[in-house]
């Protein structure tokens, strides 16, 4: 990236921390995480748990503290966390209470492997949000090996709105974000730089939440 930049070639981010000199193209991931958190919020879940990918290079798995969130350099991991934050801030609970354990790739057996830590606590969390829909799949795995039924005894929303999404058992709640319209768009943005011109960077594109059935209101008592 440097070397690109120092050499004044066309370059476009894609959720990237921004750089000076480079246009970039991104997702709403604040609006959609904060979406997806009040969903479950206003289903009536308090016991929330988050699964995130990794949050910086130096990624080692395991429960994130409040200051481990704060200093996240992957930018897509910080700001959908912040999404999550707000919505739970809003709502009168605290942030620094909801485990949020971090995961060394993107795949659902990091997804599994998180949820069973997650779920191994007392009190259980009744909803987990996940930083992408590959890592909802492994909480799928998890409670199916925890005898735990969803969403009526877990609640579990993802985040991308992958094709795999809608073929889960139930289907999977999640947010979608316009995967081909960013690569439009940068597609678009690079072939601007060629032609000499120098492209704005644009409002981040819309988020929004896909309602399926992997999401219910926590049982009575729990």
């Amino acid at each position: 990236m440097d070397m690109a930049l120092e050499r004044r070639l066309p370059v476009v981010l894609v959720e990237q921390p921004r750089r000076e000199g480079a246009p970039s193209v991104e997702a709403d991931d604040v609006g959609g995480a904060r979406a997806a958190a009040e969903h479950l919020l206003g289903l009536g879940h308090e016991r929330l748990g988050v699964i995130s990918f990794e949050l910086g290079r130096d990624a080692s798995g395991g429960l994130a503290g409040l200051e481990r969130r704060r200093e996240a350099t992957y930018r897509p991991s910080r700001l959908r966390l912040e999404g999550y934050a707000a919505a739970v801030e809003g709502a009168g609970l605290s942030w620094e209470d909801v485990p949020v354990y971090e995961a060394v790739q993107n795949e659902p057996e990091q997804g599994r492997l998180a949820a069973e830590v997650l779920l191994g606590r007392e009190p259980r969390p009744t909803a987990i949000l996940t930083l992408s829909d590959q890592l909802a799949l492994g909480v799928f795995e998890a409670a199916k090996k925890m005898r735990l039924s969803i969403p009526e005894d877990l609640s579990v929303v993802g985040f991308d709105d992958v094709p795999e999404a809608s073929r889960t058992e139930p289907p999977l709640t999640t947010v979608y974000q316009p995967h081909v319209e960013k690569g439009l768009a940068a597609g678009r943005m690079l072939v601007a730089q060629l032609g000499g011109e120098e492209p704005q960077s644009p409002e981040p594109l819309p988020t929004r939440l896909v309602d399926r059935g992997s999401t219910a209101p926590p049982k009575t008592g729990t």
